[in-house]
């Protein structure tokens, strides 16, 4: 019996050496397309596509400052830009490494582009279903704010008969993120299309355009849209006296300061 469990029992030490993993080509792909959209550089067959029908990215959105609240139940984040931007959740399909859908969606935005104002909504912080039903919320609320305001779905002006007005479109990109995606849930529709007009508001005040405007644009080659009222710029500093001009005034003469004199 001990004979034959010496035979049974290893020799040596385990063999504990793990074969290296390679991934193929395809793989690689994969893991890239699923990495997280703000990480991905676009590729140049996507660039080109931007430059050609001046289509930005997401990081180009900026938050809006008019819609400032101090009660926020549904967390809401607001980002507006006067360009059109692709969408966050497109940018996985736009690497270096060139996705067989990219080509489709590049189309898809094209077509868009006869749409002025690109509306999308986001909502995070639940599960699956919370998130898509706060998502199709905010979407129908914005819809409706617009109408309301006297636009139509895509951001266009709508005039009754004899009616004028200076504005004639949205035009910029509009995305509304919600970290709350429950509340939006359980809040009535009513209460969510009050914020949404609040919102519509402010977008108006940064997106909208008027004829001479639009024939400015298509003039440039539809480079610069010029909107009816851009928001405003920092003021520029004053220029600062150098070292050497302050070394050259003595020591007693500071930046905006007189000499100390020693009678009173």
């Amino acid at each position: 019996m001990r004979r034959i469990l010496l035979r049974l029992a290893p020799s040596s030490t385990p063999n504990t050496y793990v074969q290296t993993r390679f991934f193929s080509h395809a793989v690689k792909k994969q893991l890239a397309w699923n990495n997280n959209p703000a990480d991905i550089q676009p590729g140049q067959h996507v660039i080109s596509v931007c430059k050609e029908y001046n289509i930005g990215f997401p990081q180009k959105l900026r938050s809006l400052r008019v819609f400032r609240q101090k009660e926020n139940p549904y967390k809401l984040g607001v980002f507006v830009c006067q360009q059109h931007c692709f969408a966050q959740n497109s940018m996985r399909y736009f690497d270096k490494l060139e996705h067989p859908f990219a080509k489709s969606l590049l189309d898809i935005y094209i077509e868009k582009k006869k749409e002025s104002l690109w509306i999308t909504s986001y909502a995070h912080g639940a599960g699956v279903f919370p998130n898509k039903t706060a998502q199709r919320k905010i979407a129908h609320a914005l819809r409706d704010a617009l109408m309301a305001a006297g636009y139509d779905r895509f951001g266009r002006r709508v005039l009754a008969d004899g009616e004028s007005s200076a504005i004639v479109d949205l035009y910029g990109s509009l995305r509304v993120i919600s970290a709350h995606p429950t509340a939006l849930c359980n809040a009535k529709f009513v209460d969510i299309l009050e914020c949404a007009k609040k919102i519509i508001a402010g977008v108006e005040i940064e997106l909208r355009r008027g004829d001479a405007d639009i024939r400015f644009t298509q003039k440039k080659d539809d480079q610069n849209h010029r909107h009816v009222q851009r928001p405003q710029q920092h003021p520029q500093r004053q220029p600062t006296f150098g070292a050497r001009q302050s070394q050259t005034r003595g020591p007693n003469i500071q930046r905006g300061r007189q000499p100390i004199s020693n009678s009173y």
